[in-house]
């Protein structure tokens, strides 16, 4: 922000505020960088203003006065200083940054450093002091490290832009099987820290790698089997660094298993009975479980209590199901989540004729009528004597 008060003279009327690289320049050399129209017997001038791109060294902000072109401007000296960012601020080992600096001299070398270390990547700047250069992240660990910029007519002066390292890690193969080796390769991690290592919910406790200097580690294991249908391998260090890899195992879904029995059959007259479901097994290298569901619809929705069980490793299952005319189907569950299609039986099956409660209810009316036939009989009989 820029502001002008005068010194006994009225700044009224209209005015432009100039970005000059000298103190008295032609107008159409500089940049426009504000300008207004001041009410009648103004004294005060505020612009606000954003610094244009730049060289290094002493600048000059220009007030000039648009009803006297011809009047030379009033000159405020400014002093452009260097500076950097990079892009994005936080990284891994082996990505690609963007440093982006300005305020340099024109036209120059600049010395670039990560970790005071030189980058070896030639920087020059273009004719107002500003560069873009790409970075490759080397081999290091976690925490915040720090660029560095400076050039020979800067003498001592330097810039600085910090970096976060955070850690990542990768698997090959990957998109593995489940009990398939595989190979974890991690990097950014603190140095010398022993990881742990989650695949979803489960622990991989077959010994802990232990990065290097640099926050390196690789580690070999065999990939588990999980029920979730997303899978996720987390390592994380001794102070607390995370890095998370989406794992995308095998996708193939499993065939649909053949329902056996039952298939039409009534089981019982009266109440509830135990049903014993079966069907033909299905193979895969990661394993198999089942899923079955009871219904008395064919929307299988809603299901009574107890009428799906899920995680059956056999391909029989026993259940107590009430009278009524039901069906069922069952489907087929690999180790790597994967779900195949619903396999219905064609032919539905009774159970019984009558319910509990009808057996209860008709069991109390029964008792009813049987006691009062009785009382009939006994007052019979005391008429008689």
């Amino acid at each position: 922000m820029l502001a002008i008060t005068s010194g006994g003279f009225p700044l009224d009327g209209p005015y432009q505020v100039l970005w000059s690289k000298s103190p008295i320049s032609d107008p159409a050399t500089c940049t426009l960088i504000a300008e207004g129209n001041l009410p009648k017997g103004s004294a005060q001038a505020t612009a606000i203003f954003t610094i244009p791109e730049a060289a290094y060294g002493t600048n000059y902000v220009q007030f000039r006065r648009g009803w006297r072109p011809q009047e030379d401007p009033y000159n405020f000296i400014f002093s452009v200083l260097p500076g950097i960012k990079v892009t994005p601020p936080s990284s891994s080992p082996g990505d690609e940054v963007i440093i982006k600096g300005t305020g340099f001299p024109t036209n120059g070398d600049v010395n670039l450093s990560f970790d005071d270390k030189a980058t070896g990547t030639p920087v020059t700047t273009n004719n107002l002091g500003s560069f873009t250069s790409k970075f490759t992240v080397p081999e290091t660990v976690a925490g915040k490290h720090e660029f560095k910029a400076t050039a020979d007519k800067m003498l001592s002066e330097y810039t600085v832009a910090s970096l976060e390292i955070k850690p990542a890690i990768s698997l090959e193969p990957k998109s593995p099987e489940v009990g398939q080796k595989v190979t974890l390769t991690g990097s950014g991690f603190a140095a010398s820290s022993v990881v742990s290592i989650q695949f979803d919910d489960i622990t991989i406790e077959d010994g802990s790698p232990k990065t290097d200097e640099t926050g390196n580690c690789t580690y070999t294991f065999n990939v588990p089997k999980s029920s979730k249908a997303n899978h996720k391998v987390i390592v994380t260090d001794k102070s607390g660094n995370k890095a998370t890899y989406s794992l995308a195992l095998e996708s193939d879904a499993p065939p649909a298993p053949a329902p056996i029995l039952p298939q039409g059959q009534r089981f019982g007259w009266l109440g509830s009975q135990l049903v014993t479901f079966s069907w033909t097994k299905v193979d895969d290298p990661s394993g198999i479980a089942y899923i079955l569901e009871v219904s008395e619809n064919l929307n299988f929705f809603p299901l009574k209590p107890g009428m799906r069980k899920t995680g059956l490793t056999e391909t029989t299952c026993s259940a107590k199901v009430e009278p009524g005319n039901y069906y069922w189907r069952v489907k087929a569950v690999d180790g790597a989540g994967n779900e195949g299609e619903w396999a219905i039986s064609p032919y539905p099956f009774k159970v019984g004729f009558f319910s509990t409660w009808f057996l209860v209810i008709g069991g109390l009316l029964f008792l009813f009528f049987f006691i009062l036939l009785v009382r009939a009989f006994l007052r019979r009989l005391r008429e008689y004597f």
